[in-house]
């Protein structure tokens, strides 16, 4: 394979053998300190839906269908998390291999960039959050070195990730959009499409020609195992609706949630308790409540259209209230997380979900001991979404005048593919989880190596 001879390749100059022992200590170390693995609520049905074949739309089922292929060869969640890991690591040390010139910046790299406590937190979780980070860091460092060392296959060996992680989460697509252009640029010259002396207008026209392909095969991919797997099917969007139009209620102080969305004695006062700005779970679960529209409650398709309707009327007749709903939820999901229940930061206790078998142990008491320094720090700056997405709009900014360059491309690929994924989420969110945010932490880091000073992509000539 192209990626084994490239690393066989790249371990003969002693001053990349210490980073590659090195991301491969990080690999074995990562996967003993989380194994099996974090199993959420989500995860754990997700890890039933594999063992039973009974797959819904809830979210995207691109990691399932992967996931039901390695389960028969080791049915424990282990086996995601450790395809998680590989995918996650092998990419951070390719990145590192291009950047940097020397052993000791490489290795920096390689344990500054993986273990990002942010990214690193999500990354133990059997996640579709985890999958994209692992599959956007792998398409992200095999784009690189093919267009570092101009090697066609592995340029080529980076689309089937970046096909995967445009398809992994309903809202991935838009960030492969950057990384699509970045591949897109170095196919065409590596095959000499367009040499770097054509019209600006050309190459340009071509790029944008080869992003649309790249993104509607994605989508398409993504589209085509839906329609072959899905048995159950809900209609997720519903959730954002009910939970604006919870908040509307709670603020403007009158009922927007339509009747046929809520039990019949669900009142005002019951709604304004259980809104929560942090999520809209607890809107479910109390004896009287709203609709959730899924788990055996789908809605039909007029009552879809309706509420559809009433969330249009509610928004157009109380513009301030939505809009003070949708602020307080963005301010929880991109400030700091001190005051947020822990499952909506991380989730290190195990879920039991119908007949799932009890999780492996442990392999080490570290990751009891590694939990609760998580929980004592959540609240720190460094895990604040807001503070990567302010230092990856520095790093468009810098980057945009050294757009010619590879490294100012990179660093724009980068920081813009994580912005465009979280940026949505402030009309999109019907949770404040820093799961949202997780590729965007790792993509801002990579940004902002490739666009400071010493950047071996500085020194590369297309």
């Amino acid at each position: 394979m192209p990626v084994i001879r490239l690393m066989a390749d790249e371990i003969k100059p002693f001053r990349n053998t210490l980073p590659l022992v090195t991301g491969l200590a990080a690999l074995a170390f990562s996967v003993c300190l989380y194994f099996p693995g974090y199993l959420s609520n989500d995860s754990a049905y997700q890890f039933w839906q594999v063992r039973t074949g009974h797959f819904s739309n809830q979210s995207s089922v691109v990691m399932l269908a992967l996931w039901k292929v390695v389960h028969p060869l080791w049915p424990s969640p282990a086996a995601m998390l450790t395809l998680h890991f590989v995918a996650y690591w092998l990419g951070i040390v390719l990145l590192a291999l291009q950047f940097r010139e020397r052993s000791l910046p490489r290795v920096a790299f390689v344990l500054g960039v993986g273990f990002l406590p942010p990214a690193f937190v999500i990354m133990g979780h059997l996640w579709t959050d985890a999958s994209l980070i692992a599959a956007m860091t792998l398409a992200l460092g095999l784009t690189v070195t093919g267009l570092v060392r101009k090697r066609l296959p592995v340029l080529l060996l980076a689309l089937p990730f970046i096909l995967y992680a445009g398809a992994v989460r309903h809202n991935s697509l838009v960030a492969i959009i950057p990384l699509s252009a970045l591949w897109a640029q170095g196919l065409l010259r590596s095959r000499k499409v367009l040499p770097g002396g054509s019209p600006a207008a050309g190459r340009g026209l071509a790029v944008a020609g080869i992003v649309v392909l790249v993104v509607v095969a994605s989508f398409s991919f993504g589209k085509t195992l839906d329609r072959m797997l899905v048995r159950e099917r809900v209609s997720t969007w519903a959730l954002i609706v009910l939970f604006d139009l919870a908040g509307i209620s709670a603020r403007a102080d009158t009922m927007v949630v339509p009747a046929f969305a809520r039990t019949p004695g669900l009142t005002l006062e019951t709604l304004k308790q259980a809104y929560s700005p942090f999520t809209c779970v607890p809107l479910f679960g109390n004896p009287e409540h709203v609709r959730s529209g899924v788990d055996g409650d789908v809605f039909t398709d007029d009552e879809l259209k309706a509420l559809a309707g009433a969330w249009l009327s509610a928004v157009a007749r109380y513009p301030l209230d939505y809009a003070a709903h949708r602020i307080d939820v963005t301010t929880k999901l991109f400030g700091r997380y001190g005051a947020h229940p822990e499952g909506l930061f991380f989730n290190p206790i195990p879920v039991a979900y119908e007949d799932n078998p009890p999780p492996d142990a442990p392999l080490w008491k570290l990751g009891s001991v590694f939990a609760e320094q998580v929980r004592a720090t959540r609240g720190w700056l460094i895990f604040m979404p807001a503070l990567y997405m302010a230092v990856a709009a520095g790093v468009l900014l810098h980057a945009w005048r050294r757009r010619e360059s590879l490294a100012g491309r990179v660093a724009l690929t980068s920081a813009g593919s994580g912005l465009l994924l979280v940026l949505p989420l402030g009309v999109l969110a019907a949770s404040t989880e820093l799961r949202y945010c997780g590729w965007m932490f790792t993509a801002t880091l990579i940004g902002l190596a490739a666009s400071l000073p010493g950047s071996a992509l500085r020194d590369v000539r297309e």
